[in-house]
């Protein structure tokens, strides 16, 4: 063997053992790291004003975590460009576990496929981490339509073909696909006014602009009550517990219209298994703290409880639900 392979095989020998030397204390701060997770404030990204239900579950959640870690954890409202803003900045944010998103499927599985320029994977680009608490809508009349049911609003809508209106945050949103499900599952027209938020929409309602819209449990609940509004029907499989008097659409007729969303944590990508761990372990005591059961559940929410994989499926089988809803609902978007 020459001098000259004898050397290269030698430095070749040298590189590896230097390379394995370096990665032992790379791989050790990793895992110290991960056992004192959380050793400082933790951020969490919200892609909605504060006040919201989104923002209002934030703030719960983040109390319950900094009562069990010790740790502050804080909202941080970055709105704009259906979500994008908020996930663009969890998107560079590192993934140690200190900054995190509370993302909502809205965000996750719709925008994606109403947002022709929409940058990012979701599937790909950041980690699930879990699911928080299931929403449904519930459909509120206003004094206009004098309707007392889901069928003397749809008797109506047939009888006066521009008669009926339903508000919604905007173009492709959830309470807007809602509607249109709607308007197909009953037969009956119903014209779309698309506002910048819920609550002018709602506010329209109350004042009789427009005939319906379909709301958010929390916001619900407290305008069921009114006698300005009249709640008809509701999303989800089964009766909410805190609206018993109000019929799922399903048992009064109309089916395919089994739609709401969920709120749940998402991190940058490739969050460290025992990060992930720790913060599935945390959420999960959180979720069955009695404050904040009783907080959720005095909004209509219903607390879910999965694991990081289970909601990385279930955030794959949203996106894939509506794309078929608004595919088979020839719903235009653009």
């Amino acid at each position: 063997m020459s001098f000259q392979r004898r050397f290269a095989i030698k430095a070749s020998l040298a590189m590896a053992v230097a390379a394995t030397s370096l990665c032992g204390p790379v791989v050790q701060a990793k895992e110290e790291g991960a056992a004192g997770y959380p050793a400082k404030p933790i951020t969490f990204i919200v892609p909605y004003s504060s006040g919201g239900p989104t923002d209002l579950i934030a703030r719960q959640l983040a109390l319950g975590l900094t009562k069990l870690w010790g740790q502050s954890v804080v909202v941080d409202n970055r709105t704009g460009a259906g979500g994008i803003v908020a996930l663009t900045a969890l998107a560079r944010a590192p993934a140690d576990g200190y900054t995190l998103g509370i993302m909502v499927s809205p965000v996750t599985a719709i925008a994606p496929l109403t947002q022709p320029s929409f940058p990012y994977d979701v599937t790909k680009d950041f980690t699930a981490v879990s699911d928080v608490v299931d929403y449904a809508l519930v459909l509120l009349a206003g004094p206009q339509t004098k309707a007392k049911s889901l069928q003397e609003l749809v008797e109506y809508a047939k009888k006066n073909p521009t008669g009926v209106t339903y508000g919604s945050s905007g173009l492709g949103g959830t309470n807007h696909l809602a509607g249109e499900l709607f308007s197909r599952a009953s037969s009956a027209p119903m014209l779309h006014v698309p506002y910048k938020g819920n609550a002018p929409a709602i506010n329209d309602v109350l004042g009789g602009q427009i005939s319906f819209v379909f709301a958010q449990t929390d916001a619900a609940i407290g305008l069921a009550k009114s006698d300005k509004i009249t709640a008809l029907g509701i999303t989800s499989s089964s009766r909410n517990p805190m609206l018993p008097n109000v019929p799922t659409l399903e048992e009064s007729g109309f089916k395919g219209v089994d739609v709401g969303g969920w709120t749940g944590v998402m991190g940058p990508a490739k969050l460290p298994a025992p990060i992930l761990k720790k913060l599935e372990d945390g959420i999960a005591a959180v979720k069955q703290s009695p404050e904040f059961k009783e907080k959720m559940e005095s909004l209509g929410f219903v607390i879910t409880g999965t694991s990081s994989a289970d909601f990385s499926q279930r955030v794959r089988k949203e996106r894939d639900f509506w794309k078929a809803k608004i595919t088979e609902a020839k719903i235009q978007l653009q």
